[in-house]
């Protein structure tokens, strides 16, 4: 008598696993939509991130560090002053100074800008932050990164005098 319940139960089976067995997935036909992105800048004013800029991890790249000079403020410039070693030198002398100030957890930032001068001696003076970056703590470590910049090669003017010659800092949008 228990053969027959025992053929019943599994031939039950057989039939059930049968009849649950699917056809393998299809490939994609590629009309998925498109690919949802966040965007920051697209959040609700009355959301904790208020209007969220840069990733501070966009920070880690080379490309985002800009410092050009202010045009206009002295006519006679016949050569740029320039950090010695360079641009390169510059961005790798910035990027390892600020990024001693990124912590896990800064949050987003908006970009900041920072004016300086470098005198007839090459020493970065007049120091100021024009735009926050809206965390304090990173401000007035900028400010201090430029006060404390090694000196520069002075701008001369076509007569080959030393001048005074104004840049702007800003983080840029590039990226890794």
């Amino acid at each position: 008598m228990n053969l027959p319940v025992l053929a019943v139960v599994l031939g039950t089976t057989i039939v059930a696993v049968l009849n649950t067995w699917s056809a393998p997935p299809t490939g994609s036909t590629c009309n998925q939509g498109p690919v949802k992105t966040f965007d920051p800048l697209s959040l609700p004013k009355d959301t904790a991130a208020r209007k969220p800029f840069l990733d501070p991890t966009a920070l880690f790249s080379d490309k985002v560090y800009v410092v050009l000079p202010v045009e206009g403020v002295v006519d006679d410039i016949a050569h740029n002053a320039r950090f010695v070693g360079g641009e390169q030198a510059l961005v790798s002398h910035l990027k390892a100074q600020v990024l001693q100030h990124i912590a896990p957890g800064i949050g987003w930032l908006e970009p900041p800008v920072v004016n300086f001068s470098v005198d007839v001696s090459g020493a970065p003076i007049k120091v100021a932050l024009v735009k926050t970056s809206g965390n304090a703590a990173l401000d007035v470590a900028l400010v201090r990164i430029f006060q404390e910049m090694p000196r520069w090669e002075p701008a001369t003017t076509t007569k080959g005098q030393a001048v005074a010659q104004a840049f702007q800092f800003s983080v840029g949008k590039g990226g890794c």
